[in-house]
């Protein structure tokens, strides 16, 4: 009777481990790729606020822009991104500004960080932008999640009269990438504030009566400098 011991090929597990490793590592691009195609990275996050009237977008330029606001009626576009370093604007805005120039597009440079708590003066230009400049209004950040979603969020609410929760659930949403608790929570601490201090005022007095005050108080890193 044979009684040799066969002896287990260890030689192939390192390799059966690495296949694992790579097969799920596949997987979750697939699904990396799908959630950011579902978000809209690929395709500009272009997005309706109010159908005919506003809509919001990514960083777009070039033939994408230039479809986009013909195809919408664009007369106005908000940059909120910036793209602008000492009087020198980079490459994609320069391509935007091209764009809204020969297509008759008013182009206002509104920017703000995503990062930080906004402004009083730029909240209080970007209302004044929707309560003076010419419909339909496409505004825009970088990847149209952050910034875009706090903007979308003020328009709901202050010109469709929709409740604030509702317009932020709508807006500043992981539909559209943003993240609140990621890097730009800074976007839901600002209307996270206004909640804590506003007292029963409304969210544009609550802009310009409060908020400078309480900006000026926040810490240096959370404001822009």
């Amino acid at each position: 009777m044979d009684t040799t011991l066969v002896q287990p090929n260890t030689a192939s597990r390192p390799q059966n481990r690495l296949k694992r490793v790579a097969v799920g590592s596949a997987i979750l691009l697939m699904l990396l790729l799908g959630l950011l195609r579902y978000v809209g990275v690929f395709g500009g996050n272009i997005r309706t606020v109010e159908e005919g009237r506003v809509y919001r977008s990514a960083n777009i330029y070039g033939k994408l822009l230039d479809d986009t606001l013909q195809s919408k009626g664009i007369r106005t576009v908000l940059n909120l991104r910036g793209g602008v370093v000492n009087g020198v604007g980079d490459a994609k805005y320069l391509s935007e500004a091209q764009s809204c120039k020969q297509l008759g597009v008013k182009m206002i440079d509104l920017p703000f960080s995503a990062v930080r708590y906004p402004p009083p003066k730029v909240l209080e230009n970007i209302l004044k932008a929707f309560d003076t400049e010419a419909y339909p209004i496409l505004f825009h950040c970088r990847g149209g999640s952050d910034r875009s979603g706090l903007t979308g969020t003020l328009y709901l609410h202050l010109y469709k009269n929709i409740p604030l929760d509702e317009a932020q659930s709508a807006q500043l949403t992981w539909h559209y990438g943003h993240l609140s608790w990621g890097q730009a929570h800074a976007m839901d601490d600002f209307l996270n504030l206004y909640r804590k201090t506003a007292n029963g005022m409304e969210l544009r007095k609550w802009i310009t009566a409060k908020y400078p005050a309480l900006y000026d108080a926040l810490p240096d890193n959370l404001k822009v400098k």
